[in-house]
């Protein structure tokens, strides 16, 4: 037997040499790379917030307009007008998908379906419209109304935390979650591969005469974790590349330091996952019975995937906070927390340290299936079985 770390080191090289410049490795990195600068190629071409499209119908507040105008440049949002002849062929245009809603004589809002954010949009200029035009018809002058309406100051809004980049920053945490999600899922998928061929073409047995199970199990992990991160670097340069080909504003906000952050958690992930995958592949000797193998991994990732793309959406609430620090979550959920700037120093050391140590445990039980399982290929195993096996 060769020492411990150069049959570490030789499995870790010889999965290196044997997968960075295979063709499946460089095919797979070329179609993910292709469909993130396709996904923001559409995204341009086909992203773009639609204008508020408002038929009107008979005769409307006279201001009505105006203030609706004047509401949609406070709120960026472009807006078009429409007059019609009659509330049927306002009717047949919302139907056709030709416009929004159709205001019918200054009292009545029609639309496919009730949408209460373009109801109170509308319907509130409406209502100033019809105020003004009471105002008028109760004698008040043009002037009189203006000195009037001209002592309701409003409101001033004042920031404790002002924010330019939050759009930005809630785009850029829901893009990490996935390029995370699909990065560790990938490595695990090479890991899961790789053991399934070793033991279906009996190469194991042939290795595990000159090293030992477990040192094989570390040098594979530590091998594809190298090919993991740089399909890691792969995805983000490319993302950056498709945002900046794009003229994209959803990456300005993009440091040195969420790059950083990705990395280490990507790598907290691919232990903490890839470990699993290798125990779970190590119990079946066939593809088709890696599935049911690998069901309690593969459902643990997916719910912690499904509730970190959630949970970018709100990165301050209770829920993301407590979610973001647990340990299979973790890797997915606090990198978004970070870009958002939404992550207190506590909270990302704590969910480091719980990871970090999950990761460790999770290794060491991974192990210990792996090395009494991997020589087993008589039938499939569960994982109580191979857990009670005797060390190979």
């Amino acid at each position: 037997m060769i020492t411990s770390k150069a049959a570490i080191s030789l499995v870790a090289r010889r999965e290196i040499r044997a997968r960075l410049f295979s063709k499946p490795f460089i095919i797979g990195l070329g179609v993910t790379s292709s469909l993130i600068v396709l996904a923001f190629v559409l995204a341009s071409v086909f992203g773009g917030d639609d204008p508020t499209r408002l038929g009107l119908v008979g005769e409307q507040p006279a201001a009505a307009q105006a203030i609706l105008e004047q509401q949609a440049e406070l709120e960026d949002r472009e807006l078009v007008f429409e007059d019609l002849a009659s509330a049927a062929a306002g009717q047949e245009a919302i139907e056709n998908g030709d416009l929004d809603a159709v205001v019918i004589d200054g009292t009545t809002l029609m639309m496919k379906r009730e949408d209460v954010g373009l109801l109170s949009f509308v319907s509130a200029a409406w209502q100033q419209g019809q105020l003004l035009e009471g105002l008028g018809d109760a004698g008040l002058s043009d002037s009189d109304i203006s000195s009037t309406l001209g002592q309701a100051i409003p409101l001033t809004v004042q920031e404790l935390e002002p924010d330019d980049d939050r759009e930005t920053k809630d785009r850029i945490a829901f893009v990490s979650v996935v390029l995370l999600f699909l990065a560790i899922q990938v490595a695990g998928a090479y890991i899961m591969m790789g053991v399934l061929e070793e033991k279906s073409n009996k190469v194991v047995e042939l290795i595990l005469s000159s090293i030992k199970a477990r040192h094989l199990l570390i040098g594979k992990i530590l091998g594809i974790g190298v090919l993991g991160l740089v399909q890691m670097l792969v995805l983000v340069g490319s993302t950056i590349a498709a945002a900046a080909l794009t003229g994209s504003s959803v990456l300005p906000s993009l440091s040195v330091s969420m790059v950083v952050w990705g990395i280490v958690w990507f790598l907290l992930g691919y232990l903490l996952y890839g470990s699993m995958f290798a125990a779970g592949a190590s119990l079946v000797s066939r593809q088709e019975d890696a599935q049911g193998a690998l069901a309690p991994v593969s459902v643990v990732i997916m719910l912690s995937y499904f509730g970190s793309a959630f949970s970018a959406s709100d990165p301050d609430s209770t829920f993301t906070r407590v979610l973001s620090v647990l340990p299979p979550v973790a890797p997915f959920a606090m990198p978004g927390r970070l870009a958002t700037g939404s992550a207190t120093t506590f909270d990302v050391g704590l969910a480091f340290v719980l990871t970090a140590l999950t990761a460790a445990v999770v290794i060491l039980l991974a192990e210990r299936i792996y090395v009494r399982s991997v020589l087993h290929t008589d039938r499939p195993l569960t994982w109580r079985e191979a857990w009670r096996l005797e060390s190979s």
